[in-house]
């Protein structure tokens, strides 16, 4: 009896054992033909994917889900290597894949790695703190300072208070000191509060904002502020200036000079 040599199953053709539909063979092998061409640009969308990946953990709600869509795209970028039997296709969508979870977890490990305590409600406290920036805000008539504050604050009762590592308060002009400089220590009390949340769904986001910069209160302060240790760096110098300046030339000629002075 005649025998008719038939190749094993395991070596036919994986749509054929899979089951797929000839319109699907002829879509993949588009597929793959369209990737072979365009091969030198697939490089480019590693940013996009990338992009991608960050974009979910800011929609994404908290660290469960962040966790969740990183397993999920991990797996399915496996996924796609298993199955797709070293085609172009799932090559390239297994790499999309994974990337956007590496940045997921990028983003997500940069934001451990600048969370700073934020403080838990309003208060009003006297601290001292070190000057780390200074914002002259000449249409409101205020100056915005960013401050390092030193040890613990006191309330109104006296009573200590724990200060974030970084707080932003708002002076007005005519009680900031003279010579305050960057890297000046002051004394002050402040009325603080944790960074807002956004008034209404998509406005914009200061607490976020405060976040990755390592504010965690902002406020009002109120004279006195007391410099207790000056400036070395010679900025409390060009303060004065640019108040003086601003003081004479009222509008925005007082604010460029004062600019181009600093």
């Amino acid at each position: 009896m005649a025998m008719t040599a038939v190749a094993a199953p395991s070596m036919r053709p994986w749509r054929r054992q899979m089951g797929v539909p000839r319109w699907g063979a002829v879509v993949g092998l588009a597929v793959e033909r369209w990737l072979e061409a365009e091969r030198d640009q697939l490089v480019l969308w590693l940013p996009v994917m990338l992009g991608g990946g960050i974009a979910l953990w800011f929609a994404l709600p908290d660290p469960a889900a962040w966790c969740v869509a990183i397993l999920l795209l991990v797996a399915s970028g496996l996924a796609c290597l298993v199955v797709g039997q070293g085609g172009r296709a799932a090559r390239a969508l297994a790499i999309a894949l994974l990337t956007a979870a590496l940045g997921l977890g990028l983003i997500w490990t940069r934001s451990e790695s600048v969370a700073r305590p934020v403080l838990g409600g309003p208060t009003i406290a006297s601290f001292s703190a070190e000057v780390e920036a200074i914002e002259p805000l000449v249409a409101r008539k205020l100056v915005r300072l960013t401050l390092l504050p030193i040890g613990k604050g006191a309330d109104t009762d006296g009573q200590p208070v724990a200060l974030p590592y970084r707080v932003r308060v708002n002076l007005a002009e005519a009680d900031a000191p003279k010579l305050l400089g960057t890297g000046a220590v002051v004394h002050l009390r402040a009325r603080l509060m944790p960074p807002p949340l956004p008034a209404v769904p998509g406005a914009y986001d200061f607490a976020r904002v405060a976040w990755f910069g390592g504010i965690g209160a902002t406020g009002r302060g109120f004279a006195p502020v007391v410099v207790t240790t000056p400036s070395e760096s010679g900025a409390g110098i060009r303060v004065a200036m640019s108040h003086h300046i601003v003081s004479r030339l009222e509008g925005s000629a007082g604010t460029r000079l004062a600019r181009r002075g600093d």
